[in-house]
C-alpha cells in the first residue's frame, strides 16, 4: 500500500498504543488542488478582495477547507494500522481512533453522469465505532482506491469469520437493512428468505439484488450504502447461500 512518507506525531502514536492497534501500515495525506484549479481560486481571490472586501475575506475563509490553503488542514493524516485506524475528520479538530474488530463501515461510493459524461468518483465511507466514536472518511485524502479497499478488507478479516460462527451457532446478525441468521436471510419489507431460496446474490450500481429461486424478479434490492461492513456480509451470506 501506497504510504506519505512521514512518522506518527507523538499524539497519534500514544493514541494507537492506547487502542493497541499494532504496526503501522499505511499513511494518506490530504489531496492537494490540480495546479489550474489553484491559479483559478487565486485569480478570484485577488480580484475579489480588490473590488468586494467582504466576499473576498468569505471566499478565502470557505477555501480554507482545502490543504493549499491550511496548514491546520495540510497537517491532517488517514493512519492504517493492523488493527484500525487513526484519521484526523475533515472538519474540526482532534483525532479518531476505530478498531477494525468492532467498527461499522458503511460505503457510499457514487459517480454522477452529466450529458451522458461521466464524472468524478465520490469515496465517502463513514465508520462508527461503540459508544459515539465515528469518523467520516472522503476522498479529502489521497488514494481512496487504496485506503478504502484496505480498510474492507481489513475488517473481513477481523470480523468475518467471528461473524459466520455466530451465525452457525444460531445468532442472528443484523447488518442495517439486511440481517443473516442460520436460517436465512431478511429485511423488514420483505421478511424472511430461507437459504435454500436464494438462488443468486449481484452486486451492480451500488445496489444489492436478491434473486429468489423460481423467481423472474428480485426478492429485494439494499443499497451498499445501507449496508454495514459491505464485504463481511457478502461473504458470508455467499457462503450460507452455497
Amino acid at each position: 500500500m501506497a504510504a506519505a512518507p512521514t512518522a506518527l506525531s507523538p499524539e497519534a502514536a500514544a493514541l494507537a498504543a492506547r487502542h493497541q492497534l499494532g504496526a503501522l501500515e499505511g499513511t494518506f495525506i490530504p489531496k492537494r488542488l490540480g495546479k489550474p484549479i489553484f491559479a483559478l481560486y487565486i485569480f478570484t481571490i485577488v480580484h475579489l478582495l480588490a473590488i468586494f472586501v467582504i466576499p473576498g475575506l468569505m471566499f478565502f475563509w470557505w477555501l480554507r477547507r482545502y490543504p493549499d490553503f491550511s496548514r491546520k488542514q495540510a497537517a491532517k493524516r488517514l493512519h492504517l494500522f493492523e488493527h484500525g485506524m487513526i484519521v484526523h475528520p475533515q472538519s474540526g479538530d482532534g483525532m479518531v481512533a476505530i478498531r477494525w474488530d468492532s467498527v461499522r463501515l458503511y460505503q457510499n461510493i457514487s459517480q454522477k453522469i452529466i450529458n451522458e459524461v461521466p464524472g468524478p468518483i465520490n469515496h465517502v465511507y463513514s465508520a462508527v465505532g461503540p459508544g459515539r466514536v465515528n469518523a467520516t472518511i472522503t476522498e479529502f485524502y489521497e488514494g481512496p482506491q487504496t485506503w478504502g479497499p484496505h480498510m474492507q478488507g481489513a475488517i473481513l478479516r477481523a470480523q468475518g469469520p467471528e461473524v459466520l460462527e455466530s451465525i452457525l451457532e444460531g445468532q442472528t446478525v443484523n447488518f442495517g437493512d439486511i440481517s443473516l441468521s442460520r436460517t436465512g436471510m431478511a429485511t423488514t419489507r420483505n421478511g424472511h428468505l430461507p437459504w435454500s431460496d436464494v438462488q443468486e446474490i449481484q452486486v451492480g450500481a451500488g445496489r444489492v439484488h436478491i434473486m429468489r429461486a423460481g423467481e423472474s424478479g428480485r426478492w429485494c434490492s439494499v443499497a451498499v450504502s445501507d449496508i454495514a461492513n459491505f464485504p463481511v456480509f457478502l461473504t458470508v451470506a455467499e457462503n450460507l447461500s452455497a
